[in-house]
């Protein structure tokens, strides 16, 4: 709790300070305008066309293009795949310039040995989004253009919280089960990008009830590999981190709706985007650990030498 209370002390000496909002970030780290995160995107496109495919899924509330990139191999399989999200930006003031520079480090690892390569030859996908919320992400604002706080408008069915008010959301979610249905995708683990508490928060967000016990020692799991990659951070629910509980999160939903990893991460004041090789290590280990987790139960019938021709039968 020392680090929230004095997170707000923080927050609170910054807002008084700021005398124009686009002057002044939450997370002390100022980006490029939205369209060269696009011009950036159809650039990994072109120079990585074998494997990386922009997907325009929507419009912002001001008319901007919603934008994720898709990352897959194309060998034919009717098995179902195992995916991985990773969005940032949802509160547009809480840019870490680490969400918009992972995809190129990706695409570099997809092309030399590792868990990257392994995971995308093995059929796995990667799901990125950079900029979750590009009206708010310009104007360095939290909300949406119509002042919605994104992170509070994602459908939440056991706490009967219905989401998907706005067009960012109800845009995405739809292209994601869209995607789920073409590629049999599974989405098994997610990490949303924000700032500023240094923490790796995990559902339930919206209640003090606590994970099963298998699910939630699956979390813990990733929040080891944080604190191995990453230095000391604080791993836990919403509540237990921060001292209370939002509706509506994007963690709720993925581990809802997809039985999903699901994370918030909160990246360190104006200092986390200096860490980006210490993310990636995180994320190929993270990757690798999906890997190795993505085994039918029917494997164990087969034998050892069969199991590679069937590595990802549903």
């Amino acid at each position: 709790m020392k680090k929230w209370v004095s997170f707000f002390s923080l927050a609170g000496t910054l807002a008084f300070a700021a005398t124009d909002s686009l002057e002044w970030s939450d997370s002390g780290i100022h980006g490029p305008k939205y369209s060269q995160i696009l011009t950036q995107m159809a650039q990994l496109q072109s120079q990585y066309a074998d494997i990386a495919t922009v997907l325009d899924y929507g419009k912002s509330v001001q008319g901007k293009t919603l934008r994720m990139l898709l990352v897959m191999k194309n060998n034919s399989t009717s098995a179902a795949r195992p995916a991985i999200i990773m969005s940032g930006s949802t509160h547009g003031n809480e840019y870490l310039n680490l969400e918009d520079r992972l995809p190129e480090l990706f695409l570099k690892k997809s092309k030399s040995n590792g868990p990257v390569a392994e995971y995308l030859d093995q059929g796995g996908v990667l799901v990125l989004i950079p900029i979750l919320n590009p009206d708010g992400y310009d104007a360095r604002q939290r909300e949406n253009a119509h002042g919605v706080d994104l992170n509070r408008d994602w459908d939440v069915p056991p706490a009967g919280f219905k989401g998907f008010k706005e067009i960012e959301t109800r845009a995405l979610a739809q292209r994601l089960e869209a995607l789920s249905t073409q590629y049999r995708l599974s989405f098994r683990l997610t990490v949303d990008y924000h700032c500023c508490v240094g923490a790796l928060l995990h559902p339930w967000a919206y209640k003090k009830e606590k994970l099963p016990a298998a699910d939630l020692a699956k979390h813990a799991a990733i929040g080891e590999l944080a604190n191995r990659h990453l230095g000391e951070i604080e791993v836990g629910a919403t509540g237990e981190v921060l001292g209370y509980f939002p509706m509506g999160t994007t963690k709720d939903y993925y581990y809802d709706r997809y039985g999903a990893l699901s994370f918030t991460y909160e990246g360190r004041y104006a200092e986390e985007n200096k860490y980006l090789d210490k993310h990636l290590s995180w994320w190929e280990d993270m990757v690798g650990l999906v890997s190795s987790q993505w085994v039918s139960p029917l494997m164990s019938l087969l034998p050892v030498k069969a199991r590679q021709f069937f590595r990802f039968a549903d």
